[in-house]
């Protein structure tokens, strides 16, 4: 009996082993994907969070928001940004368990990379791909120095 017990303990530590190092795996899947704009399912982060104030937005960051940069813009950014902050969150939790303090910074360093998007494509005169070109300027560096951690 106690061998029996023994076993199932021994599977059941094993499991969650397994469980633990696939949500690790997953959770660098995902942060690895934030390192290019391409990579990041952006129709998806719009949908995933319901943000009836979207546009509340710090006093620091308003003061930054260029005079005619358009205002459906703004929020539609902010609302999609916040959004992968969120989630980016979400998914890099496996990974600060456990982690040192230096990494955690790292991470939170990188989910604060997302808000510096936002404040460098409302800062200035709109164009197009100003939400690719502003998000390439910062996020693979954020990124990468995670993975360099």
């Amino acid at each position: 009996m106690k061998k029996k017990l023994f076993l199932i303990m021994v599977a059941a530590l094993a499991f969650i082993g397994c469980t633990k190092q696939d949500s690790v795996s997953v959770a660098h899947n995902e942060l690895g994907k934030f390192y290019s704009y391409s990579t990041v399912d952006w129709a998806r982060i719009d949908t995933l969070y319901y943000r009836p104030y979207n546009c509340e937005w710090s006093e620091d960051i308003r003061a930054q928001i260029a005079h005619n940069f358009p205002f459906e813009y703004t929020s539609m950014y902010w609302h999609r940004l916040q959004n992968a902050k969120t989630y980016l969150h979400q998914q890099t939790l496996p990974l600060r368990i456990g982690a040192s303090d230096e990494f955690i910074e790292q991470l939170n360093r990188t989910e604060a990379a997302l808000d510096s998007v936002f404040v460098r494509i409302v800062s200035q005169e709109y164009y197009m791909r100003i939400f690719v070109d502003c998000y390439e300027e910062i996020m693979p560096q954020e990124v990468t120095t995670c993975f360099e951690q």
